[in-house]
């Protein structure tokens, strides 16, 4: 597919950015009841640490994944994924909006329902991020 215009503007960028994730499709290995389950990366909310273990959200349910959090992080788009804490990644875009806490962290309120917190550590790439 070719894209034509007069300049490379970032709708264009977006435009690009899409398409690739939808030719693209990109696949993640995850557990329930012991059986392996092959799922659209497209359709996860979250990633998160409980209990010394990796697991994701989806709006069916959590499923265990076989991974480390630091080594997941290097394998997902950079421009659907981001990481609000050490325990935790989120797609951008289930996120529905932050909002800064009085103590100077954000709280993460996303598309599924589900409200989390972002650590001060990750506010800067959050803040990055938010400005896209």
């Amino acid at each position: 597919m070719t894209i034509h215009g007069p300049q490379l503007t970032p709708a264009i960028k977006e435009l690009q950015r899409n398409i690739e994730a939808l030719t693209n499709q990109q696949f993640i290995n995850v557990f329930q009841d012991c059986s392996l389950i092959k799922l659209p990366l497209q359709s996860v909310s979250r990633f998160y640490t409980a209990n010394k273990r990796l697991y994701c959200e989806t709006t069916t349910g959590a499923y265990l994944v076989h991974s480390h959090l630091h080594t997941l992080m290097d394998q997902l788009p950079p421009h659907q994924f981001l990481r609000i804490s050490s325990s935790e990644i989120v797609q951008i875009a289930c996120v529905k909006n932050f909002t800064l806490t009085k103590w100077g962290s954000f709280q993460v309120n996303l598309t599924t329902g589900t409200t989390t917190y972002a650590s001060r550590r990750y506010t800067q790439q959050i803040r990055k991020a938010a400005q896209l």
